[in-house]
């Protein structure tokens, strides 16, 4: 029985991260909107994985040429705050303000 119940736990806790982006981004937006939040932007963009993200940031710091924003990773380059999960972990929602 605890089995069962922990399983359900589980698949609930993790419905968000499995979710579509679209609806989890009108959700988002809604609770937003309710709470009078007017100046903002939700952005869906993919996750950068941080292991192969490191090597080539060290790469392009290295190269003579390399521009401080390109050594930046993904998510530097573009400032806000993670509110959502979706696509299975693959893609974030990103909320900007004004």
């Amino acid at each position: 029985m605890h089995k069962y119940l922990l399983a359900a736990c589980l698949a609930a806790f993790s419905m968000q991260a499995m979710a579509s982006c679209d609806k989890l981004k009108e959700e988002i937006d809604a609770k937003l909107q309710a709470k009078g939040i007017k100046s903002y932007t939700l952005e869906i963009v993919p996750v950068a994985p941080a292991a192969s993200a490191a090597p080539a940031a060290a790469a392009a710091a290295s190269s003579a040429a390399a521009t401080s924003a390109a050594a930046k990773p993904a998510a530097a380059a573009a400032p806000g705050k993670v509110v959502g999960n979706c696509d299975g972990g693959t893609k974030q929602i990103i909320y900007h303000r004004g």
